[in-house]
């Protein structure tokens, strides 16, 4: 068991901004930030200041979280320091089955091709993908068509069709199939 602190979900600020986004995902040294826009920041647990178990402060101005830590939201996102891929026994029960048991890092777009968001958590019927700015889907697995060769999830759906899906970002997240990342 990990006793450090996770910062999964936490809102984060900076010097002069009270809310620039909520961490979805935590390395061993970084913590990636989704913005309230379309910004994603991957920026190193160094530059925490102070963390109060909800917003975490980093000790840097926006303009210099995001000269040095901005990212593409379509981007691979880093593999998690708990990474539920590597805590799971895969077995050989076939192809689809060790696709679905490694859900948690990938991205996920529609049959037209269009970006969606990324997998941050799942439980045994749905994926919670985090998309652009506040958007947020908690898709039934039932919707996945396939899972190409670059790990992307392709949605049985076009674009316009996921939005029926859509749930307050800051609602409760579901009870998760694997531990928070």
């Amino acid at each position: 068991m990990n006793d450090k602190p996770s910062y999964f979900y936490s809102k984060v600020m900076s010097l002069d901004c009270p809310m620039i986004g909520h961490v979805i995902r935590e390395t061993e040294d970084k913590i990636v930030v989704f913005g309230l826009g379309d910004e994603r920041y991957d920026i190193l647990k160094t530059e925490i200041q102070s963390d109060n178990g909800v917003r975490i402060m980093v000790g840097l101005p926006l303009y210099e979280i995001a000269r040095r830590y901005k990212r593409s939201r379509r981007e691979s996102l880093p593999k998690s320091r708990n990474d539920p891929d590597a805590s799971r026994q895969i077995s050989s029960e076939g192809k689809k089955e060790r696709q679905m048991q490694s859900l948690g890092n990938k991205s996920v777009v529609t049959m037209d091709k269009e970006h969606v968001g990324h997998i941050i958590s799942e439980t045994k019927n749905k994926i919670i993908v985090f998309g652009h700015y506040m958007y947020r889907f908690d898709i039934p697995k039932s919707e996945i068509l396939s899972i190409d060769a670059k790990n992307i999830v392709i949605l049985r759906m076009r674009y316009d069709s996921v939005f029926r899906y859509g749930v307050d970002r800051n609602a409760p997240l579901p009870e998760m199939q694997f531990s928070k990342p």
